[in-house]
């Protein structure tokens, strides 16, 4: 019996060594890849920059389609709409224990630069965005505004679409097929689900307005929010708005499954 149990520990140590790998990143010509236990993410690298793909527990086809354009930043200011613009440079800033940070950047082709800081966990399914804009014109702009900062454009039919306003703004999306996605924004004043590309519910925004700084020449401003990509439904996504902000731990033995054991938590009991 001591035999037995000893051999299931070990299988188990192994298949937890396997699961709690580095996040992958790699390149195509077209996309920035990130690979993790629970998904595979593909970040456009032409305009407007961005997910355009989602690939969750190894499902053949994208959670949230393969249109060109997906999810980015836009805004209205100075006499007109400019969306994020093609991916400028991109390169892995931090990576260790079951994350990986990927620093992309870019410009909306007026007075805004972006530099983005998306934090990538082998052990959860949500993702950490820092996004900074920098003011690169002549005269003062809102950092943030028109509120579609993000909004993510689903190019597949959804089975259903919730917005949330506690513990903070969010919205989640689900399919039909089993899997859902979601926008979380601690910072935030709203969170949107809008009619889109002849889909019921086909896009969803954070509205960071209220949040958004007067900005000079030279000056930077810097929101944080959340997405999150699973296998579930609309339960699974909305009780993810009080787990995002947590840092994640990097030794669960499933990131996307019901079974979250920790090895301290197993050799305890």
């Amino acid at each position: 019996m001591k035999k037995v149990l000893f051999m299931s520990v070990a299988v188990l140590f192994v298949l937890s060594t396997m699961l709690a790998v580095a996040v992958d990143v790699s390149e195509t010509d077209t996309h920035v890849k990130i690979k993790t236990a629970g998904y595979e993410a593909h970040w456009k690298k032409a305009a407007q920059m961005g997910f355009t793909q989602m690939f969750v527990a190894g499902n053949a086809k994208s959670i949230v389609g393969e249109a060109g354009r997906a999810f980015y930043h836009s805004g209205e200011y100075g006499g007109g709409w400019k969306d994020w613009g093609a991916l400028k440079t991109w390169k892995t800033v931090n990576k260790g224990d079951a994350r990986a940070t990927v620093n992309f950047t870019s410009s909306d082709g007026g007075a805004k630069d972006y530099d983005v800081n998306v934090t990538f966990y082998d052990t959860v399914p949500y993702i950490k965005h820092e996004v900074k804009v920098t003011n690169v014109g002549a005269a003062t702009i809102k950092s943030f505004a028109s509120g579609h900062a993000p909004m993510f454009e689903f190019n597949v039919d959804t089975a259903g679409m919730t917005v949330g306003t506690k513990p903070f703004p969010f919205i989640v999306m689900w399919t039909a097929t089993g899997f859902y996605a979601g926008l979380y924004g601690p910072e935030a004043g709203e969170a949107r689900k809008i009619d889109w590309n002849g889909n019921p519910n086909g896009r969803m925004d954070l509205v960071h307005d209220k949040a958004a700084k007067d900005i000079k020449k030279g000056e930077s401003h810097t929101i944080t929010y959340y997405t999150a990509f699973g296998k579930g439904g609309e339960k699974e996504a909305v009780a993810l708005a009080d787990k995002v902000r947590e840092d994640p731990p990097t030794t669960a033995v499933s990131p996307i499954g019901a079974l979250t054991t920790t090895w301290g938590q197993l050799r305890a009991e």
